[in-house]
């Protein structure tokens, strides 16, 4: 990168070049715009069609964030969940597979929590019947407008449909009792969506408005992150006096520097430079840094905030003590049938319906509520 510096004195400019520095910018934060592929069907989800990747990547790398959602699976799934048996299934079984209404419901809360919605893949029988149901990963789901057909790849990434698996929306059985033999055996395996909002397509996860605080906490790791092991970078600068190379030369110069002396073995190395005299000798300057400690540490602290108000939970519920004081045992009574009331029924109940929906009755899944070590008797169905 070149720039213009200006001599006050003599009003003259002189060029000074300075090699480009990487540095995190807004634009890497993918957005969950909607796209209609031309010709595909589907709408793309996200810049590139890879917003539940990055939002799943957020998960894996905030711990503030995992701390949440892993803290609401739990809440959601309770103490207990019972279920009417499914087809042929064995009580408490879902499906030819073996997964158990626990681990169901598990994976449909964490879906809802990451993501703002989940979907359930719906199996019938010869006759109709509702055989089995599965948990499909919103992840590699995509959907028309209309969401009224469904598209299943793990391969979204790689630019296109490719091998996708193409599924009709789920109808109940009245409507499926309507339809010809054809229809009924596309139907044969359908995909129920639920979302939060619908408002678009896709869904969006609650802490959708807090996605720059999870930025700043995830970047606040990398750099110190980097500090310890590139002790190099940041520390001092190299000056070479010689003459201005080409980009190319520049970037082959800078990466054997990276290479040799990074990382945390190379502390307290001794650089030797030769040249060919004293005017065109490498200057090494150690800059004197401030001190960011306090700054990162306040900074840290507000994004955690961020997140936590995103989806409207007391840190104290998930083992994360605010302003270093304690929690007494009648304060965590007290915020959690708040948020039990507020953030954690009201997933249950979506989930219950869902169930309801597919299975055509009421009440056909009870969730028993998370008990903070008590009995609590009345459960959500």
């Amino acid at each position: 990168m070149n720039n213009m510096n200006r001599n006050n004195k003599s009003g003259t400019f002189t060029r000074v070049s300075f090699a480009a520095l990487d540095k995190w910018i807004e634009d890497n934060i993918i957005l969950p715009v909607e796209k209609v592929i031309p010709g595909k069907g589907y709408v793309q989800w996200g810049e590139r069609n890879r917003y539940p990747d990055y939002i799943y990547t957020l998960y894996g790398e905030v711990p503030t964030l995992q701390s949440i959602i892993d803290g609401n699976i739990d809440y959601i799934a309770g103490d207990n969940i019972t279920i009417l048996r499914v087809g042929d299934n064995p009580e408490g079984i879902m499906n030819a597979a073996g997964d158990t209404v626990e681990e169901q419901v598990r994976d449909i809360a964490g879906d809802y929590e990451l993501f703002g919605g989940f979907a359930l893949q719906v199996i019938r029988n010869m006759g109709g019947g509702i055989a089995g149901i599965s948990y499909i990963d919103m992840r590699y789901l995509r959907t028309n407008e209309e969401c009224t057909v469904f598209w299943y790849s793990e391969e979204w990434n790689k630019g296109g449909v490719g091998k996708a698996i193409r599924y009709p929306a789920f109808i109940p059985d009245l409507e499926w009792a309507a339809l010809d033999e054809k229809a009924r055996t596309e139907h044969a395996s359908s995909i129920l969506l639920v979302k939060r909002i619908h408002r678009q397509t896709y869904p969006r996860p609650l802490f959708a408005s807090a996605i720059k605080a999870c930025e700043i906490e995830r970047c606040i790791d990398t750099y110190h992150l980097n500090a310890i092991n590139n002790g190099f970078y940041g520390s001092m600068v190299v000056n070479f006096n010689n003459g201005l190379p080409e980009d190319r030369i520049k970037e082959e110069i800078e990466k054997d520097f990276n290479d040799k002396f990074a990382g945390q073995e190379n502390a307290g190395r001794i650089m030797f430079s030769w040249n060919r005299n004293r005017e065109s000798r490498t200057e090494l300057i150690t800059p004197q840094i401030q001190d960011y400690g306090e700054r990162y540490n306040s900074l840290a602290t507000r994004a955690r905030q961020q997140i936590f108000t995103s989806f409207r939970a007391n840190p104290n519920l998930f083992g994360i003590p605010t302003d270093n004081k304690g929690f007494s045992n009648e304060e965590y009574v007290e915020s959690f049938k708040l948020y039990n009331r507020t953030q954690i029924r009201p997933v249950q109940k979506m989930i219950c319906d869902a169930y309801d929906k597919i299975l055509g009755g009421k009440g056909v899944m009870t969730i028993t509520p998370f008990s903070l070590g008590q009995t609590e008797s009345n459960g959500v169905g």
